[in-house]
């Protein structure tokens, strides 16, 4: 970074924490924006949208926010600055509702000490169609940490809208730690005994399982059964356990007179984020204890769980409009007082959700596995044909039905159910059928397994006898109505379908492949782009190539 663009960023740094939000078209915050752009290696020749949008200077918008609470927001998640580290780290998450086309965030890391503003840690993340963006910073040109000074995360960043707005702003805020070793987490984590299905998530089957959270009946790959056979509530908050210790550097101050100060967050991967922190988080206060069996007096404990049909003293998110699985992202904050506040003010220590493994133990930050809520995903009604031939109702199955499928039949492992108030996609066949459920759910045809909702008129699927052609489609909204899916064995001749209505479709598993496909095709991506965007869009797909 040259005098210039240091320049530029304590200008900004200065402005952000004098609570001054950069308004539109601000030349200080565009020239600053640029310079982000120029150290990421980024040119306008290759990402003509991105230098367009940082040029609109469009202003920051008005929080998105959906009934239930989640809301758009960025935060940093964690600055490591430990002494033992060779090099500061970094990471932020930015989230949106409205849909994204393209997404470029920056993270700064700066020393402040008196007059002295050093830029020690930077990073850059971009993205299209995605409405969740996490950015690291580069530990290949991080400084190491400085002995004495604050901490201040500056999140810039520059999104243009699928409806063709832009927003452009910066955010800041300060960051410390004094927290001896990462804190020991207990929950939420995978399950001791799992050893198949997704490890690279915390798995948690919402509304209907066939375990006691004790896994003495968990026989699918799941490690949390929430809200069983509790479909009926019209709503499931989205509950994560949290049970461990976190240990700091000075003896803490007694709770009762000086209780830490909570911050918990949810960051969504198909948009928002829902923040529980201060008064909202006060519930769950008395969960948290002085650990009596640590004579100095530094460590903190925590034991926050839920029941199979209660939330407990788990903390307890706002329910999330979605009809399929959705991957979560966790962070959690806590800020404790010691007890030689004139000497040692406060701390912080943070367990975080990460796709990447935790460096370092001694920085006060934990990282844990993303989180996965398990549900969806036909309606009440829809009859499934069990291997005698009879049909049953999906939401009436047990774990004991088996069911046609693939070459054969296979039993039922679990049954997955949900409150759903929303849209539905309704199917009418030429033999006569009907189907109707989530847009996502998975239909066979002879090409190949597709949505639900990307069938049109004239489609042909396959029926247990043979096949049959899509008639009519439609959109129809369910209120306080549930939705209902199988997670069949996965052993046996051919893959996990099965029939419903007479249409084969796909199980639980299949949906989250298909789901997962389509999240990595980069051409269904690029199709959902303006034209304008196709440039950055292959310079993007380029980078990431030679990079891998």
């Amino acid at each position: 970074m040259n005098q210039l663009q240091n320049d530029r960023l304590v200008h900004i740094l200065d402005g952000l924490k004098a609570g001054n939000v950069p308004s539109a078209g601000d030349p200080a915050h565009t020239a600053f924006l640029q310079d982000n752009a120029e150290r990421s290696g980024l040119t306008p020749a290759r990402y003509p949208g991105l230098f367009k949008a940082i040029g609109s200077g469009g202003a920051a918008t008005d929080r998105a926010a959906e009934s239930s609470g989640v809301t758009d927001g960025q935060y940093v998640e964690f600055i490591s600055s430990s002494q033992s580290n060779k090099a500061v780290t970094g990471r932020a998450v930015l989230s949106r509702i409205r849909p994204v086309a393209q997404a470029i965030v920056w993270l700064n890391v700066v020393n402040e000490n008196g007059d002295t503003k050093t830029s020690l840690a930077s990073g850059v993340a971009v993205s299209f169609a995605t409405q969740t963006i996490f950015v690291e910073t580069n530990p290949e040109t991080a400084l190491p940490p400085l002995p004495t000074g604050t901490m201040t995360g500056i999140i810039s960043f520059a999104i243009t809208y699928l409806d063709g707005t832009v927003e452009v702003s910066s955010t800041a805020a300060p960051w410390a730690s004094q927290a001896s070793r990462d804190p020991v987490v207990v929950d939420p984590a995978i399950r001791s005994d799992r050893k198949t299905g997704d490890l690279n998530d915390i798995v948690i089957g919402l509304a209907r399982g066939y375990d006691n959270n004790q896994g003495t009946r968990n026989k699918t790959d799941v490690d949390y059964w929430y809200w069983q056979n509790m479909h009926d509530l019209g709503t499931n908050p989205l509950l994560v356990p949290l049970s461990g210790s976190m240990k700091f550097d000075y003896k803490l101050a007694p709770l009762d007179s000086y209780p830490p100060f909570l911050e918990f967050y949810l960051a969504h991967k198909e948009g928002g984020i829902s923040e529980l922190n201060g008064g909202d988080a006060s519930r769950y206060l008395p969960h948290f204890r002085i650990d009596d069996a640590d004579p100095e007096g530094r460590t903190l404990t925590f034991v926050l769980r839920a029941s199979y049909n209660d939330a407990g003293n788990a903390i307890e998110f706002p329910s999330k409009k979605w009809a399929a699985d959705t991957q979560a992202f966790f962070s959690a904050r806590v800020t404790v007082t010691f007890e030689d506040y004139e000497r040692h003010g406060s701390g912080w220590s943070s367990i975080v959700s990460s796709l990447s493994p935790d460096t370092d133990s001694k920085d006060g930050v934990a990282f844990i596995k993303p989180i996965v809520y398990v549900w969806h995903c036909l309606v009440a009604g829809t009859q499934i044909t069990l291997a005698d031939g009879t049909t049953k109702a999906v939401e009436d199955f047990t774990s004991e039905d088996v069911v046609v499928s693939g070459d054969g039949t296979r039993p039922v492992q679990a049954t997955l159910a949900q409150p759903h108030s929303g849209p539905i996609t309704v199917l009418e066949f030429a033999d006569g059928a009907t189907l109707a459920g989530s847009a996502t759910h998975p239909v066979v045809t002879p090409a190949g397994t597709v949505h639900a909702g990307a069938l049109a008129v004239g489609d042909t699927v396959l029926t247990r006898h043979g096949t049959t052609t899509v008639t009519a489609t439609r959109q129809e909204t369910q209120t306080n109505g549930g939705l209902f899916n199988l997670w069949l064995v996965p052993e046996g001749a051919g893959p996990t379908t099965m029939i419903a209505n007479g249409i084969v479709v796909g199980d639980y598993q299949i949906q989250v492949q298909l789901l997962r496909d389509a999240a990595q095709d980069d051409r269904a991506v690029r199709a959902k782009l303006p034209e304008s965007l196709h440039v950055d869009f292959d310079s993007w797909v380029a980078d990431r190539v030679a990079s891998a």
